[in-house]
């Protein structure tokens, strides 16, 4: 099929693995729909080796980058999945903090279907029954505040989650991006102004609904640096 390019949006731990999703662009540098990666099912996530570019170091958050993609492969609602080829990826270029407004989405109607809470969470999940009528499982969205917490939860595992309100409606969602759990290594709550999130609706869990996942949160500071 050629080589196709994406702008990485998320690399966040999943399952053991990794769950790498962002948008194509084309040779015109004009951006396309999203990708997620995936080999074979996306349940089990990505392989370390699988998200490692050529140039030994791991793709990083608005990193573009470039691979022989296999067909479409979509599971249920997350209709973007795509086979990863053979060969390791190709870094090819980084977005700046300045074009990232062309890679958002519009949400101003919500987050796919509002109006479901977990007992920790806010918005933050879908019953299973909504997903086949779902149009994808990925959306990067602007905020322009954003708090993220760290908090214990079930027999004091640490759980780390992401607050933000589009319009009226307000969210808590799980935060699955290792770069922002690690701000939160010495602090219980850190508030950030004009942030971007990468936002992920999982695979259905064994409880009948599929979690939305602040899978990357992006920062005027993160699109400066190459980690």
């Amino acid at each position: 099929m050629g080589q196709e390019r994406m702008v990485v949006l998320a690399n966040s731990k999943k399952c053991g693995g990794y769950c790498m999703a962002g948008k194509s662009l084309d040779a015109a540098g004009r951006v396309g729909g999203w990708v997620r990666p995936v080999k074979g099912t996306a349940e089990g996530g990505l392989s370390l080796r699988s998200t490692v570019c050529s140039d030994g170091r791991q793709a990083t958050v608005l990193d573009v980058v470039s691979q022989e993609w296999g067909p479409a492969a979509p599971d249920l609602h997350q209709r973007e999945n795509r086979l990863m080829g053979p060969e390791a990826l190709q870094r090819c270029g980084r977005v700046a903090w300045e074009d990232i407004p062309v890679l958002a989405d519009d949400v101003s109607s919500g987050l796919w279907v509002d109006g479901y809470s977990s007992s920790c969470g806010l918005n933050d999940r879908v019953p299973d029954f909504w997903l086949p009528h779902m149009s994808g499982s990925l959306r990067l969205i602007a905020v322009p505040r954003l708090a993220l917490c760290r908090t214990l939860g079930y027999e004091g595992h640490v759980k780390y989650r992401a607050e933000f309100r589009i319009g009226g409606r307000c969210y808590n969602l799980a935060l699955t991006d290792t770069v922002a759990t690690f701000w939160l290594m010495n602090v219980e709550r850190l508030t950030l102004a004009d942030a971007y999130v990468c936002v992920s609706l999982a695979v259905p869990f064994r409880d009948g609904f599929a979690y939305k996942l602040a899978a990357a949160v992006i920062t005027r500071e993160r699109a400066g640096s190459t980690t």
